[in-house]
């Protein structure tokens, strides 16, 4: 019996435990487990070579889980979006109040806690393959799967986190060492991908799936060359999303029940951006676009809402526009792609003041099918070429949890929402409390604008 981790319930399945899943399949596989007692087994149970997929895809699982509250929590600290709710934690995270060691845990402590919970199964998970597999797991695609996930789930604790731990028990860390941490784990994980044998599919994924994490986190981590090597590497038509499933709400996704019209209408497009959307149908179809930063007459389909005419948010006071692509409970979130890499690489051609070699590059992703927009022209100053990337990325990466970290690293917190705001999330406050290498108020970010 076989366990995917794109079946229905894998995307939030870690809310249960993993020794649940195990006694699941348990279940309904008779002599998976030759045990005296199957109701009294414990961790050693788990190492089976038939069960170990189940494992890993548990890991996988509990990063799927850990990103789509990890959206919410970022995209509201940033310009897309806002509180519309009545929930005082996401008001303080939509305004930016946040300080270190802040008092309450509150919305932006929890994703921290789900991608630390992450990162330590995976590393669990990969010492569970080389004990089950022994030497063949040096060629196994388990491996290669728990190693990108370990890495990724450093990769966003860098974007979303001005801190964190290194590893379980350490000391507070900041982002600028985490993403370099994260670079070293993409480095394993490609090494490990590119040694599947007997699964080339896996070794093409996972190989892929390397390549675009440490081509982001080369970016993030201020390596601008070797970030544009590996963007090189992300072959054409390539995407990794995280799974959700409408079946139960262990299941589904927190991005979809929240961020749309048809669920909670918690959180809507930010009002600085309500003057650019073009309502097309408000009664029926509620088709609205944000319109295109280049050509203000065209609607961008890569940003594209959902607007009831006269509705407001739950809280009743902000006019409502939902996110067109988190309609639905079940939808993927695309955490991964050769469109986040040409960006990328655009963006390393424009650290070069290759102006013309970003425009060529922006405008291949503007032209290709399901956007269909003019090119833009060649920018004329450092300035221009700036403002292009950005509006490019803040379209291709909508609310995909690119866009809280694009606003520090440019700087442009204050510039475009104001002085004395969080530009970060802060540590998490559960952290600091359950970890013996913290105290509270040992902290010193973020930065406030």
């Amino acid at each position: 019996m076989r366990i995917q981790n794109k079946r229905a319930g894998v995307g939030r399945v870690a809310r249960h435990t993993m020794m649940l899943a195990v006694l699941v399949v348990a279940s309904a596989c008779k002599g998976l487990l030759d045990v005296p007692n199957p109701q009294a087994f414990g961790n050693d149970a788990l190492n089976n070579a038939v069960i170990l997929k189940t494992v890993t895809d548990g890991s996988e699982g509990l990063l799927h889980m850990a990103f789509d509250d990890y959206i919410i929590a970022t995209e509201l600290l940033a310009d897309n979006m806002t509180s519309t709710s009545t929930w005082i934690d996401w008001e303080d995270v939509a305004f930016g109040r946040l300080r270190h060691d802040w008092a309450t845990a509150g919305t932006f402590s929890d994703p921290q806690n789900q991608l630390l919970r992450a990162r330590f199964a995976a590393q669990s998970a990969a010492e569970r393959v080389q004990l089950v597999l022994g030497t063949a797991a040096s060629t196994s695609a388990l491996r290669a799967q728990v190693l990108a996930v370990d890495a990724i789930a450093d990769l966003l604790l860098g974007m979303g986190y001005c801190e964190s731990p290194l590893a379980s028990g350490t000391a507070r860390a900041p982002d600028a060492a985490v993403f370099k941490q994260a670079v070293a784990k993409f480095t394993a994980a490609i090494a490990a991908a590119q040694a599947i044998s007997g699964d080339a599919a896996a070794r093409t994924k996972w190989t892929a799936v390397g390549y675009a994490g440490r081509a982001r986190a080369n970016l993030l981590a201020g390596d601008y060359a070797a970030a544009g090597s590996d963007a090189a590497q992300v072959p054409a038509g390539f995407v990794y999303n995280a799974i959700y499933a409408e079946g139960a709400a262990s299941t589904q996704s927190a991005t979809g029940n929240q961020f749309n019209q048809n669920r909670n209408r918690s959180g809507g497009l930010r009002e600085m951006y309500h003057s650019r959307v073009h309502v097309i149908d408000s009664t029926s179809s509620l088709e609205a676009y944000i319109r295109d930063w280049s050509d203000p007459t065209r609607d961008d389909p890569r940003m594209a809402l959902m607007r009831t005419a006269n509705q407001l948010g739950v809280n009743n006071r902000i006019p409502y526009y939902g996110i067109a692509k988190y309609a639905s409970r079940s939808a993927p979130i695309r955490m991964f792609s050769s469109v986040e890499a040409t960006l990328i690489q655009a963006e390393v051609a424009m650290r070069a003041s290759n102006f013309t070699t970003e425009a060529t590059l922006l405008n291949g992703l503007r032209a290709r099918t399901g956007v269909a927009l003019p090119p833009m022209a060649v920018p004329a100053s450092a300035a221009a070429a700036q403002a292009a990337l950005l509006n490019e990325r803040m379209a291709e990466l909508f609310v995909e949890g690119h866009r809280l970290q694009d606003l520090d690293r440019f700087n442009l917190t204050g510039a475009l929402l104001g002085p004395g705001r969080a530009t970060k999330l802060p540590l998490s406050r559960t952290e600091i409390l359950a970890n013996p290498s913290m105290k509270d108020g040992g902290g010193s970010c973020p930065r406030i604008s």
